[in-house]
């Protein structure tokens, strides 16, 4: 019997280190994908403008915001979000001028002429519905004046791909990121944005003279003990697991890194979306990595939120076991591919 056990120990011992060995190859493989995707390319895009002026379609200028709305599938909530968010920009621009012109820095005194522009942007990232058409039909209604493109992917790349063509292609000195749902209250969430951003680069400029590179995030952190009681265990405990990498792997000062309102000025839009590599949900802590290696200065202000029906992570508990798994995997891939110098970061 001993002997028969040894015969058996022998005969096994290669074929468990070989299974060992296929796991850890296949394990490498998975946390690396990201990265081979990325590598493959495929942001090419169709960009149309639907209103504005064309003739002025590659110029900025000091009175220009932009907005950029990665949108996939939204036909019916995106033209909820562009009533409300276009109806509170329009009545209250005079209030935001002001606060558009403190957050960069200039505060000369201003006309009417002077007002603040919109640009907004929005990015259909390989929609199978009619998102485009309920873009153009919303342009052609438009009377502000205001700049509105489309941008159309000619593939599906994910939420990160769709907000780095879009914040790359954008005009403004200031460039806001909102989701197409509207779950952020704009009212509420841009003039904190704007205010927060105001007390960033007025430290920035006490510093240097380059212009300031620092970025503001919406945050629902402040929500989060309000919101436990409606959430499922599965869906809590995945929500400390998350925030738990988040500062192991990216970084300790971002309570939110999720929330799709974001606020960025021209500097830092160009220097972190050139440098993005993630395309899919865990770009936004690829962003706080490369914020933190660059110092850029980043601020997080919490803001009114609320879960908006539609949602694309509604697909049950094993749906979003799958997507926080592949989250943790894109975190694990950035972490690798700059440890390892596979990613390169780039100053600009």
């Amino acid at each position: 019997m001993a002997s028969m056990a040894l015969a058996l120990t022998a005969v096994g011992a290669p074929a468990l280190y070989s299974c060992i060995g296929i796991v850890l190859i296949l394990t490498i493989c998975y946390i690396f994908y990201p990265a081979y995707k990325c590598k493959k390319g495929g942001l090419g895009c169709t960009e149309s403008i639907l209103a504005g002026d064309k003739s002025n379609s590659n110029s900025g200028g000091d009175d220009l915001l932009s907005l950029i709305i990665p949108a996939y599938n939204e036909e019916e909530r995106l033209p909820i979000m562009l009533d409300e968010s276009l109806g509170y920009l329009n009545k209250d621009r005079e209030n935001l001028t002001q606060l558009f012109y403190a957050a960069i820095g200039n505060n000369h005194q201003r006309t009417n002429k002077s007002l603040i522009k919109y640009e907004i942007i929005i990015v259909d990232d390989g929609s199978s519905d009619n998102t485009c058409n309920v873009v153009r039909k919303y342009a052609a209604t438009l009377t502000s004046g205001d700049t509105i493109k489309l941008i159309s992917m000619h593939q599906n790349v994910g939420k990160g791909g769709a907000v780095k063509t879009g914040m790359l292609r954008s005009l403004g000195q200031l460039c806001l990121m909102v989701d197409a749902d509207g779950a952020t209250d704009i009212t509420d969430g841009f003039p904190k944005l704007l205010r927060e951003m105001h007390v960033l680069n007025s430290k920035d400029r006490n510093n240097t003279n380059t212009p300031p590179k620092s970025v503001v995030f919406g945050s629902r952190a402040h929500l989060e003990k309000d919101s436990k009681a409606s959430r499922s265990k599965v869906r809590t405990f995945l929500m400390h697991a998350f925030h738990f990498f988040v500062k192991a792997l990216c970084s300790p000062r971002i309570k939110d890194t999720q929330c799709g309102f974001k606020l960025f000025t021209r500097s830092a839009a160009i220097s972190l979306f050139t440098n993005l590599h993630l395309r899919r949900w865990a770009f936004d802590t690829e962003l706080v990595v490369i914020a933190e290696k660059l110092h850029i200065s980043v601020s997080e202000v919490g803001v009114i939120w609320h879960e908006i029906d539609g949602s694309k992570l509604d697909g049950g508990k094993l749906s979003l076991a799958l997507v926080s798994l592949g989250m943790l995997r894109d975190m694990l891939c950035v972490r690798a591919c700059y440890f390892f110098g596979i990613w390169k970061m780039y100053s600009i």
